[in-house]
């Protein structure tokens, strides 16, 4: 790997991401767990992890990563490469969902507080029901990390990562939303206290995805699937 590409903090990027490193790393040689941690983040989004798609798709479009990038610039890069990756991953699933489907496109990145090269994207949402000043909403989202979501402090704090390592996920959210889109409340009466679904897996994410935009139960999704592979046997 050229080094040049490395994600690197230290004196590299001065006094104020040395502070983020340390944070966010949680180490006390902020150097060598900075070194680990400029070549996963390579590694990631280069595509050499191994990861399934939508993460294959996507390597070839990320905004390269350098060694004298400020910090700003680093979260800026971060937060470009999520993009791409929603974006690819509403275009995968969307592609894959039954006609007729209500998931719409709806593409927002962001990271992690005090950790410029996690984050997440948002790629997708259904609108399940209209109040008079409110919407409910189930949005999909990808992240680079393996993580917790805690909902009980209303977006307070909601990811919990398992690990620095960089991974992949999908998780879908139940929100009630104000007419303008902000967001109000989670939705704790659906769900897993308004967690629709967390998975690494794909296919489980897709079916999650399928029947919150067309109404259809898990088993019956699945059901039409097994028939439709035997219909082309």
């Amino acid at each position: 790997m050229n080094p040049a590409s490395k994600l690197q903090y230290g004196d590299r990027f001065g006094d104020e991401v040395k502070k983020i490193a340390r944070s966010a790393l949680s180490v006390a040689s902020v150097s060598s767990e900075a070194e680990v941690a400029s070549a996963r983040y390579a590694r990631w989004f280069s595509g050499e992890t191994g990861e399934p798609e939508p993460m294959a798709t996507s390597a070839k479009k990320f905004r390269l990563i350098t060694a004298n990038m400020a910090v700003a610039d680093v979260i800026a890069a971060t937060k470009e490469n999520l993009f791409v990756l929603g974006d690819d991953a509403s275009e995968l699933f969307a592609s894959k969902l039954p006609t007729g489907h209500r998931m719409r496109k709806a593409i927002r990145s962001s990271i992690l507080p005090n950790v410029p090269y996690l984050g997440t994207c948002k790629f997708g949402e259904v609108v399940t029901g209209r109040g008079q000043d409110d919407l409910a909403v189930t949005q999909m989202f990808i992240a680079n990390f393996e993580g917790d979501l805690d909902t009980t402090a209303g977006g307070v704090n909601l990811y919990k990562t398992r690990s620095r390592d960089f991974d992949q996920m999908f998780f879908g959210l139940h929100l009630i939303l104000d007419r303008n889109g902000n967001f109000l409340s989670f939705n704790h009466e659906l769900g897993d206290n308004g967690v629709a679904f967390k998975t690494k897996d794909i296919t489980t994410a897709l079916y999650n995805i399928a029947s919150a935009s067309t109404g259809l139960s898990m088993e019956a999704l699945q059901a039409r699937a097994a028939a439709s592979k035997k219909a082309m046997k």
